[in-house]
């Protein structure tokens, strides 16, 4: 009998750079003078981001939020070696990578015998030039198998089930897998013991109305060759949430083992325009950790798009296919933790939903 294997987590690509250097965003906001004057300073800031960054600029903190965060990864690697998957399938937002003027999707499936991953790419461009924690060469680049008779499967039932997904046997713009599927893929085998799984990358267009605007978040404000104030919106959290209890009657009556995995972290203060893009949400992230935690999938379900924009919530989305299958198949958390900082960025969640009864 096929059974189906829930995981949440973050691709929060700091956690690949060394302890002084995952405050990097906040560090710029302070040099480049954008920040307004009552956060000009870490003396202005709320106290419990005064605390993370106490006197050495938020180093100690990140070495203790990685370490609760590679402790999640710990336990949801030995979930996956447990449940031996036959195929993985990725829910990660496409942040103006394969989704760019010429066609934005709501969401896509790639289809292929084999990805290939440059996992420092983006890292890069964004200024991260220090050594990785695993010492790999900044031009590393990761090759993952597919599971092309499975996305094809899945996709033909989707359609039948009164779903449009689009889908691509190539990936547009870029010959390696985005941001959120390569930071994914390098976690789930930060222990470095090989990553035997094939996988399903399913892109969400999670920044909807800011995707060609700020190109997914790289640029402040308009982008101006756009030439408009914003985009179409991205797909609801009830349509996500929709489609992945479509994707759970599918695939609990296929021959196949599936793990779902959502990635993204909570809140992102760079999404946060109420905190002057600075830090994230936390009353609304305390929120929603409350609803996961309880298994209140619904809630998530019944989300407005503008309540996660107005908390930086945007990649949430990523979660709702998983939640939303989590809620079809009747499976509740077995794991579920909540990692806090202002100064990260984002808050982090970690969770495992095994099939009822699952021993692991």
């Amino acid at each position: 009998m096929a059974e189906l294997l829930g995981l949440g987590l973050s691709h929060f690509g700091g956690f690949m750079f060394a302890d002084e250097d995952m405050s990097a965003r906040t560090k710029a906001r302070l040099a480049n003078n954008s920040l307004p004057p009552d956060l000009d300073s870490p003396d202005k800031w709320p106290k419990t981001m005064q605390a993370e960054w106490g006197n050495d600029q938020g180093a100690k903190f990140a070495a203790i939020h990685r370490q609760q965060y590679f402790d999640g990864l710990k336990r949801i690697r030995a979930a996956i070696e447990s449940f031996k998957p036959d195929a993985v399938i990725i829910f990660g937002d496409d942040q103006y990578e394969c989704f760019r003027e010429d066609l934005v999707p709501p969401y896509c499936v790639f289809v292929g015998d084999k990805f290939i991953t440059k996992p420092y790419l983006r890292a890069r461009g964004l200024g991260g030039n220090s050594p990785n924690i695993w010492d790999d060469p900044f031009d590393l680049v990761l090759k993952n198998d597919g599971a092309p008779d499975i996305a094809k499967f899945l996709l033909k039932a989707l359609l039948e089930e009164g779903f449009d997904p689009s889908y691509s046997y190539a990936l547009p713009h870029q010959k390696y897998l985005g941001h959120a599927f390569s930071n994914t893929l390098l976690y789930l085998d930060h222990e470095r013991k090989g990553w035997p799984y094939p996988i399903i990358p399913f892109a969400i267009n999670a920044y909807g109305s800011a995707l060609i605007r700020a190109k997914g978040g790289l640029v402040a404000g308009k982008n101006p060759e756009c030439g408009q104030e914003s985009d179409p919106p991205g797909p609801t959290p009830r349509r996500c949430f929709e489609l992945g209890r479509a994707i759970a009657r599918i695939l609990l009556g296929s021959p196949w083992q599936v793990a779902l995995v959502a990635s993204a972290s909570f809140s992102h203060g760079f999404l946060t325009e109420k905190h002057h893009n600075l830090y994230p949400d936390l009353e609304a992230d305390l929120a929603r950790y409350a609803e996961l935690k309880t298994g209140n999938y619904l809630a998530w379900r019944d989300l407005e798009p503008t309540v996660l924009e107005d908390s930086g919530q945007h990649e949430l989305v990523n979660w709702c296919p998983m939640i939303g299958a989590m809620a079809e198949a009747g499976q509740k958390p077995t794991y579920c933790e909540f990692l806090q900082s202002f100064l990260m960025n984002s808050n982090k969640c970690v969770t495992i939903i095994p099939p009822s009864g699952w021993a692991g």
